[in-house]
């Protein structure tokens, strides 16, 4: 399989990294993704990484888009995916949202490893 994911993160010059903290492992996105680079590699995957500074006030938000999809969306996504069951009454109508955790000055996102995993493969049209 010859399959690029190319991640391209647009944020203020004061972020160093994508704010998201892995809840189970506590890892941020970009250390997860430097653990999974071999794997991706044998699998025959590139991973191109790009980071935009771009000027905004200190409200202005990290954008994050894989295969040009947004993090978010896809998030959203895969986690609703993970809660469906096969009976209607497990179905849940509150909406998905992955809890702020502290991380120095920055809030970060949590989200379960396994979420992120399964994130990076739909971007990559694998699931």
């Amino acid at each position: 399989m010859n399959k690029t994911l190319t991640i391209l993160w647009e944020h203020t010059p004061d972020l160093s990294e994508i704010p998201l903290i892995t809840s189970d492992t506590n890892k941020t996105f970009c250390e997860l993704l430097k653990g999974l680079r071999p794997a991706l590699e044998q699998e025959g995957i590139v991973l191109r990484f790009i980071s935009r500074s771009v000027a905004g006030g200190a409200n202005a938000l990290s954008q994050v888009t894989l295969n040009g999809r947004s993090l978010g969306d896809l998030l959203v996504e895969v986690a609703e995916e993970q809660r469906r069951c096969e009976g209607r009454r497990c179905e849940m109508a509150t909406p998905i949202t992955f809890p702020m955790l502290p991380h120095g000055n920055i809030p970060y996102q949590r989200v379960p490893d396994l979420i992120v995993r399964k994130v990076l493969l739909r971007a990559l049209d694998i699931t």
